[in-house]
């Protein structure tokens, strides 16, 4: 069935005959992406209801947007709110109510709002799926294109633009886009499925870092393949190991698939920039072109971030890594050079060490930071026999500590080293957060080299 409230916000000619459209926004948003919903919604000159306490998310945001006609409600006026509203948008992970879900006559999420707005049918769409490594890849991917002359754009909660970030560039500022890539995690497949109802527009390029669940057959809707992949995709590109299973399940074809890495790939087991790169070919680029395109990229913040090569050694940032395995994914590209690693920190998510078990033996070195989750590697490490340096409740004195393991290991010879911050931690204990702790290795290391005391 069509969508008849999304004609309504994106065609001129209709939002002239009805004044305005109900918009209930279920919260703030842990990253603004409620404020900015209703940002958008207001240049439109639709009615906007806000489920939040005035001043919270961004407060100058916030603040701002009753000033400009937004009404903020209590959860004792939800139900109502929802009933009346011809739209409910709801925010990235958040549960709704069984309530609100029964009384709301339409609920869509951002990315739902942007694949559906008919100025993004002229655009490379372009989605990234998997359980680690997908923003890595969707920044490597945005940065190549730019380079390339496709002015492309990064969408996900956290480090990308919200959807509705976007489309307000898109529609009000008219910004101009020619790929748009979409980091998704499986509640957002499923949030976006539901709000689409189950029929997706064009996708460009489902690309799969690593695993999703297949389905068993094309009716089967229990697994995240069987939702997003369809006739609607032009282009699966998944890891080689998967392939077989892909093509069993029946939901794509033959023609439609390629699988990865191809045999010529320049950034083979490079994280981020080895299903970037296909995603490029995948596209039309020549090789050189695409290989060329990803020549200078140092990754983005906090995630496998090239701070500093001085001395054979090279500091990578991946502060960002909060979980046992994304430093296991961390370190797979780094596979013959020698990897000091800095781990530990804060045990938020009572996480398994299963994970941590291969970088931590593989690792030439070990640099621990305190914490809840440290105090169970340190047993660990005692277990097995493994050396290590600390805990320090200090970055600075951390960083030194691998620093001078990495010089002891070259004994002087014109070796490359890594100096590899991969927490596979939270951070709350001794940092105000992730990226906190990634600021200050950052700054620390270009202190070291800096040529000043």
């Amino acid at each position: 069935m069509p969508f008849p409230a999304l004609l309504i916000w994106h065609s001129g000619a209709i939002r002239n005959i009805i004044s305005s459209v109900k918009i209930l926004i279920l919260g703030a948003g842990a990253s603004g992406a409620g404020a900015e919903a209703a940002e958008y919604y207001l240049k439109l000159g639709n009615e906007v209801m806000i489920l939040a306490e005035k001043g919270t998310g961004p407060s100058a945001m916030m603040s701002s947007l009753e000033d400009r006609g937004a009404v903020f409600i209590s959860r004792s006026d939800a139900l109502t709110a929802a009933a009346d509203a011809d739209i409910v948008v709801k925010m990235p992970g958040v549960p709704i109510p069984y309530p609100i879900k029964k009384s709301a006559k339409r609920i869509i999420n951002d990315i739902a709002a942007l694949l559906t707005d008919p100025s993004t049918e002229r655009m490379k769409r372009i989605v990234i799926l998997g359980s680690k490594g997908k923003t890595s890849t969707a920044s490597a991917l945005t940065n190549a294109l730019s380079k390339l002359g496709m002015r492309a754009v990064f969408s996900e909660g956290g480090l990308g633009y919200s959807g509705f970030h976007i489309l307000s560039e898109i529609e009000n500022d008219n910004r101009k886009y020619d790929a748009i890539i979409i980091e998704m995690s499986q509640r957002q497949v499923r949030d976006t499925a539901e709000s689409l109802d189950y029929q997706w527009p064009r996708i460009d390029i489902i690309a799969v870092t690593d695993q999703i669940p297949l389905p068993a057959s094309p009716s089967d809707l229990s697994a995240e393949g069987g939702i997003i992949i369809g006739p609607w995709t032009r282009r699966m590109i998944i890891p080689r190991q998967l392939k077989g299973d892909l093509l069993f399940s029946g939901i794509i074809t033959r023609a439609k698939v390629r699988a990865y890495p191809s045999p010529f790939n320049p950034f083979r087991s490079r994280p981020g920039s080895e299903l970037a790169w296909e995603c490029v070919r995948s596209l039309g680029f020549g090789f050189r072109d695409a290989r060329n395109a990803f020549h200078g990229y140092k990754g983005i913040p906090n995630r496998l971030e090239l701070v500093k090569v001085a001395k054979g050694i090279s500091f990578i940032n991946d502060s960002s890594s909060v979980l046992p395995m994304s430093v296991k994914f961390s370190m797979k590209g780094m596979k013959g050079t020698p990897v000091h690693l800095i781990v530990g920190g804060t045990d938020k998510m009572k996480s398994g060490l299963d994970e941590l078990a291969q970088p931590l033996n593989e690792a030439v070195s070990v640099t621990l930071l305190s914490g809840s989750l440290t105090d169970r590697i340190v047993q660990y490490l005692r277990h097995n026999g493994i050396r290590f340096s600390g805990p320090f409740d200090r970055m600075e004195d951390a960083v030194d500590a691998a620093y001078q393991a990495a010089l002891a290991h070259q004994r002087g010879r014109d070796a490359s080293e890594i100096v590899l911050l991969s927490p596979g931690s939270y951070a709350d204990e001794h940092f105000a957060n992730e990226f906190e702790r990634g600021r200050i290795f950052r700054s620390y290391v270009q202190k070291l080299f800096s040529g000043k005391p």
